[in-house]
């Protein structure tokens, strides 16, 4: 299903509360999303947990639903310098004799909301490189294979989006990052960072959480390491899975992103909020409003006669840098299901 960003936003708006989501800054996204394509199979609002009310939105295109394609289409509307990456990347995604189309099952488009223009910013692109995402878990297990396919998809998917070849000392790190993963860890996200103006390379990854810090070191990561272990600790069990974010140019970066998935209502989220209220990253109300996000709703989809189903998502991403103090943001997901009338 493809849906209108603008028009899905309206509608998710409804199920938030001002906690979560102001008056301001719901005005402000609107601005935003009434300027973008179409094209979208799902959207996520990115709400800090602090006192600052901003947020920020993503949107994302799947593969299966035609969504290369349906933006190709609306390429002339779009502003061709700030789209041209994106747009270069969805020829060759929609082109069947590529490894793109056969491997990437996604693309995220995260644009900053700041306030400051009613334009649709320029979007920071995260094509998914983990091809078994959209259809259940990955294999427990990646082997060489598996990460030569990953180093080859990230460097032909990063090349596109920035209109040049990925320089060598940034693929060198990555492959660095990318080879000393352990045989349950997996890359599943890539992101060149030059729309934000910094010439780095994002790298979104999986792995359990006992075997985060082994590879933290492996790396050599030149991050905050003593405050890590009591951070993950306090908030993550010893048998999850959970993201993390790294950022490598010719080396790696010390700032660490540290992803939670549960599902909305899910009782395991109440300790961790309380966590985060309790080292002052997170507000009560809103510790309170992510409590009350429902798993679930029913909304008037445009072009449905009555209500359809619309599925929703919760993660909380730790940010975790030297010299600041804890950051916390939630990423609110909501995925429009086919109704069963149409």
């Amino acid at each position: 299903m493809i849906v209108a960003p603008d028009v899905m936003l309206d509608l998710v708006a409804t199920l938030l509360p001002e906690a979560l989501l102001t008056d301001a800054a719901r005005i402000a996204l609107q601005a935003v999303t009434r300027g973008l394509p179409r094209v979208a199979s799902g959207i996520a609002l990115e709400c800090r947990l602090e006192e600052n009310p901003r947020v920020d939105f993503l949107m994302y295109l799947l593969a299966r639903s035609g969504g290369p394609r349906a933006l190709l289409r609306c390429a002339p509307a779009l502003d061709a310098r700030a789209w041209r990456g994106v747009l270069d990347f969805c020829v060759e995604w929609d082109d069947p004799a590529s490894r793109l189309h056969t491997e990437v099952p996604a693309l995220w488009l995260e644009f900053d909301v700041n306030g400051d223009s009613v334009a649709a910013p320029q979007p920071l692109p995260f094509p998914c490189i983990e091809r078994h995402i959209c259809d259940g878990e990955p294999p427990e297990e990646q082997d060489e294979r598996g990460r030569a396919v990953c180093l080859d998809l990230l460097d032909r998917a990063t090349s596109l989006l920035l209109g040049r070849p990925l320089p060598c000392a940034t693929f060198d790190t990555a492959a660095h990052l990318v080879e000393r993963l352990p045989r349950r860890g997996r890359v599943l996200h890539v992101a060149p960072l030059a729309s934000r103006g910094i010439d780095a390379l994002r790298l979104v990854a999986t792995i359990p959480r006992d075997e985060l810090p082994a590879h933290l070191d492996r790396i050599e990561w030149p991050g905050p390491r003593p405050r890590l272990e009591p951070l993950l600790a306090a908030m993550v069990p010893a048998n999850m899975r959970i993201g993390f974010h790294l950022d490598i140019g010719g080396r790696v970066l010390p700032t660490l992103g540290i992803e939670l998935h549960h599902p909305p209502g899910d009782p395991r989220w109440r300790p961790i909020l309380d966590e985060l209220v309790t080292r002052g990253v997170c507000t009560p109300d809103k510790r309170d409003a992510l409590l009350r996000f429902p798993p679930y709703a029913r909304l008037a989809l445009p072009e449905h006669r009555g209500t359809s189903p619309v599925s929703t998502t919760i993660g909380i991403k730790l940010v975790l840098a030297p010299d600041e103090p804890l950051a916390a943001k939630a990423y609110l997901g909501f995925v429009p299901l086919h109704p069963l009338l149409g």
